[in-house]
């Protein structure tokens, strides 16, 4: 039983210093990209599907409660949150559409295989002028074939589901600690 209990945490240690590796450059555009829009005056959004639900709300609630300092809330919209009540296959696009604008960013969550509601939004993101950090699983190839060079993409498609979910966390709390140094300064 320890021996499962060790092999369990090694793997997402090395799951964590993976990803830290091979997305240093990524993860600090994206932390350079968000605060530059919350900066402006700009909204974030965030979206996920199955496992990437809880990862957005907390990327949300990171941004407006606060992550590691006490400081202000920005603004901050769940996409799962404030469409919980419709099941419309169009939700995430009219939200956007009614609520985002040009300068804002919307954050993608996925658990993998390119859900096709993650899909139209980011598109409906594309058509209102956004910017897209999409935190990516296997078998995303159609959400990654859409963010462009002026998005952030990380993914973490070489981990099974569990590894993957993990990763997304660190990168998440990664980003929101890099957010707040970039606004408020500090280490």
């Amino acid at each position: 039983m320890e021996e499962k209990i060790f092999n369990h945490f090694q793997k997402m240690i090395e799951a964590t210093m993976v990803t830290g590796e091979a997305h240093t450059e990524a993860l600090a555009g994206a932390a350079e990209k968000v605060a530059s829009a919350l900066l402006a005056g700009n909204t974030i959004f965030t979206l996920g599907e199955k496992s990437g639900v809880l990862l957005a709300q907390l990327f949300s609630d990171y941004l407006a409660l606060g992550y590691d300092i006490d400081r202000p809330g920005f603004p901050s919209i769940n996409l799962n949150q404030i469409t919980q009540n419709s099941s419309d296959a169009e939700r995430y696009d009219q939200a956007l559409n009614t609520h985002g604008k040009g300068g804002d960013i919307l954050i993608l969550v996925s658990a993998g295989n390119s859900e096709p509601l993650l899909i139209n939004a980011l598109n409906s993101a594309v058509n209102r002028g956004m910017t897209i950090v999409l935190l990516s699983a296997a078998n995303d190839d159609l959400l990654t074939s859409t963010v462009s060079y002026n998005d952030i993409h990380i993914s973490s498609a070489d981990f099974p589901a569990p590894l993957a979910t993990q990763s997304q966390l660190q990168v998440i709390q990664c980003i929101c600690g890099l957010i707040d140094s970039h606004i408020f300064g500090g280490e």
